[in-house]
C-alpha cells in the first residue's frame, strides 16, 4: 500500500513531473545501498523481535505525521521525500530480520514451502494495498488514507511483538567492519548465490523502472484515474498468489533451478505485453490487468525459489550477512530503476519508455540459463551445489528449532 501511496500522492496531489515521481520511489530504496549491510550485522547479533517492532513502528509513526501535516497545512514535496527514507530505512531491518528467521525455526525440506505460504500471503496485501490506496484517496481523500496505513503498521508492529523465543545465533564477536567483509566476500564466492543476486538486481532494476513509467503513462496518457491504475497494479497479485500456490508443485514435476529461471522470464513476458496492448480502447484497462497477472505469477516463482535457495545454501551464522549482502545486490538497483524510469519518461515520452524497458528486461531475463543453478533439482542438491562450487565456509547444518 505504502510504495504505490506516495508516488501516486507526488503525481496526483503534488503534480510533480516524471522525474520527481521517480525520485519518490528511488529515496524508499536508497536505504538498502546504505545500511543493508548493518542491518545483517545486527540481525545476526540480536534477536529478531526488536527490529521487527521497531521498523513497523517507524513507518507507521512516518505516515501518521504526513496525514497530520497534510490537514494542518497541506503537505509538500520535501515533507514526502523525508517520509519516504524514512520507512526505506525501516523497511531494510524489517525484511533482513524477517528472511533471516525463517530457516532459522524450519529444517531445510520446509523452507520452499513456508516461502510459498509468505508469497501467497504478500500476494494478497499486495493486491488489496495498491488498491486499496487509490480507493481511499478518490473517496475519503489523504489524510485518512495514511491513517489506514499507519493502523496497518500498528498491527505488523503487534504481531512482531508476539514473536518470542528466537534467539540470535551464538558466533565469535567480531567488528562490524570484519562482519560486513566476512559477509560479503561468502556470499560473492558462491557460484548460486551470485548469480541469483545479478538475476534478481537486473529483474528489479527493470521492474521498478516499468512500473514507474506505467504510472505516469496511465495517468497522463491514458487518462485513468489512480483507483484505475491501482487495480491494474495490484491485480497482478492475483498471478503471484497462484504462482506462490503452485510454485512447490511445479518444482517437483520440474526443477528448482528450472523454476526459478522460467519465473524471471515469465515475468518480463507479462509487462512486455503491457504497451502491446496500451492502444486497444476500452479494453486496455482489462488487458494490462492480464499482463500484469502474468507478471505476477513469474515473480512468484522467482521470488519463493530464490528466497528459498539463498536460506538453504549458507551455514546459519551466516544467514543474516548473506540475506544482507544479497538485498544489496538485488534490491539495490531499485532506486536506480525508479529514477531511470522517471527520467526516460520524461525524455522519450513514457510511451517510447514503455516499450524500451520492457525490450531490456526481456533480454536480461535470461541470465539464469547459463547458470549450473539450473541443475539442481531440489533445494538439497542446490546445497550441495554451494559447495562444490565456492564458499569460504562449508554450509552446517541447521536444526529445526535452532
Amino acid at each position: 500500500m505504502t510504495s504505490f501511496l506516495l508516488p501516486l500522492i507526488a503525481v496526483t496531489y503534488l503534480h510533480v513531473d516524471g522525474t520527481g515521481v521517480g525520485l519518490v520511489s528511488a529515496v524508499q530504496f536508497v536505504p538498502i545501498v546504505v545500511l543493508s549491510l548493518i542491518a545483517g550485522v545486527m540481525v545476526d547479533r540480536y534477536p529478531p523481535r526488536r527490529a521487527l517492532v521497531a521498523a513497523s513502528v517507524a513507518q507507521g509513526a512516518a505516515l501518521a505525521l504526513l496525514g497530520v501535516f497534510q490537514a494542518a497545512k497541506g503537505l509538500t514535496f520535501g515533507q514526502l521525500i523525508v517520509a519516504a527514507v524514512v520507512i526505506g530505512v525501516a523497511t531494510v531491518f524489517y525484511e533482513v530480520a524477517y528472511q533471516s528467521t525463517l530457516p532459522r525455526i524450519l529444517p531445510v525440506d520446509s523452507i520452499a514451502a513456508a516461502n510459498g505460504l509468505h508469497q501467497a500471503t504478500y500476494s494478497i496485501s499486495t493486491l488489496a494495498g495498491p488498491s486499496a490506496a487509490g480507493f481511499l484517496i478518490g473517496r475519503l481523500g489523504l489524510s485518512p488514507t495514511l491513517t489506514v496505513a499507519a493502523a496497518c503498521s500498528a498491527g505488523a508492529a503487534v504481531s512482531g511483538m508476539l514473536l518470542r523465543g528466537v534467539k540470535a545465533p551464538e558466533q565469535p564477536r567480531q567488528s562490524a567492519v570484519r562482519a560486513i567483509g566476512s559477509g560479503l566476500r561468502y556470499t560473492w564466492s558462491l557460484r548460486p548465490i551470485r548469480d541469483l543476486c545479478v538475476q534478481a538486481g537486473l529483474s528489479n532494476l527493470h521492474e521498478k523502472a516499468f512500473l514507474t513509467v506505467f504510472l505516469v503513462f496511465a495517468i497522463r496518457a491514458l487518462g485513468m484515474s489512480g483507483t484505475t491504475v491501482g487495480l491494474i497494479t495490484g491485480v497482478g497479485s492475483v498471478g503471484a498468489l497462484i504462482g506462490s500456490l503452485c510454485a512447490n508443485r511445479l518444482a517437483k514435476r520440474w526443477t528448482v533451478g528450472g523454476t526459478v529461471a522460467l519465473g524471471a522470464v515469465l515475468a518480463a513476458g507479462g509487462l512486455l505485453l503491457i504497451p502491446v496492448v496500451a492502444h486497444f480502447g476500452a479494453y486496455v484497462a482489462v488487458l494490462a490487468s492480464i499482463a500484469m497477472v502474468l507478471n505476477g505469477f513469474g515473480v512468484a516463482l522467482f521470488n519463493v525459489f530464490a528466497v528459498s535457495l539463498r536460506q538453504a545454501i549458507p551455514p546459519e551464522h551466516q544467514l543474516g550477512a548473506v540475506t544482507a549482502s544479497y538485498r544489496l545486490v538485488a534490491l539495490g538497483t531499485l532506486p536506480l530503476g525508479a529514477f531511470i524510469g522517471g527520467a526516460l519518461s520524461d525524455a522519450l515520452s513514457p510511451g517510447n519508455a514503455l516499450w524500451l524497458v520492457g525490450l531490456s528486461y526481456l533480454v536480461v531475463s535470461f541470465w539464469l540459463t547459463w547458470s549450473p543453478l539450473r541443475r539442481a533439482r531440489t533445494l538439497e542438491e542446490a546445497e550441495e551445489l554451494g559447495r562444490t562450487t565456492g564458499g569460504e565456509a562449508p554450509p552446517v547444518c541447521r536444526s529445526p528449532s535452532a
